[in-house]
């Protein structure tokens, strides 16, 4: 080997042959001290490349079946029912959740690998944050989508970046704005197309719902556990019936407070003259307080008897508390279809 042999001349092949050359022939190579500097600085090159990719060998590659397809086959199909099932969304919602983030500057970057499409992304967000336990486990949506697991985290971080910039745009309630006075009105309107026109000033509703924990907080978790033996953060919501939108909202409280007392932490709870005027009020099930603004259902005495008028009086109250079952998934809907 001549001395003015290139670093490319020690190559992994060479130094292992030099390694399993007799001991004779060792002794007999006069490595100068130029060889010996090249052959450290290419063991520690390979050390360094080794260090690097962490792996010894070449990672395969997992075989992957995107289903994206689908959603364009069911919107095009008007088939909504599978659409809503994956991402809890109709399709015009989505597209107009699109609209409103597409322009986004977390969506761009400089670097010479693009991101996905922001529905892409967006789909991906949405599929599992309207999922849980299994069905939102992160490496299922990926299978799904037909990417990696780090591609699904970064989707989830970037989008859930965009919905928090746009957050006073579309939850938000000023009845000093015309736009939502509006509002107030076609609220007070499906409140009396669906009991009766003294019941009209009742046109906000408000319940909660439990987000489960993966597991035991490592600090006072004893403080999530609630009354379904799971560890949760309780969610307050208040909505106009009429569409759902969110006027008002707490989250993060312990699943070991009662509903009452997760209200309490509310806006409209603590300032109730912002959100309500003269002869408007709020309605809600019996595990809230029974306030002038706060309407509650009649509960059985303690003889277990309840007079008809009672009765019939919860009976039209469910009527207009239905719509509270479907919240837990409103509060990234009405992201979209709350207007400006």
């Amino acid at each position: 080997m001549s001395l003015d042999s290139s670093l490319s001349d020690f190559t992994e092949d060479t130094i292992l042959t030099l390694l399993a050359s007799s001991e004779s022939s060792f002794t007999g190579l006069a490595l100068n001290h130029h060889h010996i500097l090249v052959l450290e600085g290419t063991i520690v090159a390979l050390a360094d490349k080794v260090e690097k990719l962490h792996y010894l060998t070449t990672c395969k590659r997992l075989p992957h079946a995107p289903q994206l397809q689908l959603l364009k086959e069911w919107c095009l199909n008007n088939d909504l029912k599978r659409f809503h099932r994956k991402l809890r969304v109709d399709p015009d919602i989505f597209a107009h959740l699109v609209n409103r983030l597409e322009n986004h500057p977390i969506f761009s970057n400089n670097s010479n690998n693009p991101q996905f499409p922001v529905p892409v992304q967006l789909v991906i967000f949405l599929n599992g944050v309207s999922h849980y336990g299994n069905g939102a486990a992160t490496e299922d949506v990926a299978e799904w989508v037909g990417v990696s697991v780090g591609t699904v985290y970064n989707c989830y971080r970037q989008v859930m970046i965009a919905v928090l910039q746009v957050h006073d745009e579309v939850i938000h309630f000023d009845p000093m704005e015309l736009e939502d006075q509006e509002e107030w009105d076609w609220a007070k309107s499906w409140v009396e197309s669906h009991s009766c026109p003294e019941w009209r000033g009742g046109f906000l509703c408000i319940d909660g719902s439990p987000f489960n924990l993966f597991q035991k907080p490592g600090w006072h978790g004893e403080g999530f556990f609630d009354r379904k033996s799971r560890y949760s953060l309780s969610a307050q919501v208040i909505i106009l019936p009429h569409n759902l939108c969110i006027v008002d909202y707490v989250i993060s409280v312990p699943g070991s407070l009662h509903d009452s007392n997760a209200f309490s932490h509310t806006c409209i709870y603590r300032h109730p003259e912002t959100f309500l005027g003269a002869d408007k009020w709020i309605w809600a099930d019996s595990t809230y307080p029974s306030l002038p603004w706060c309407i509650v259902p009649f509960k059985r005495s303690s003889s277990g008897s309840m007079p008809n008028t009672q009765k019939i009086f919860n009976q039209h109250l469910s009527k207009v508390c239905t719509q509270l079952k479907i919240l837990p998934t409103e509060l990234i809907r009405s992201i979209g279809s709350h207007p400006l």
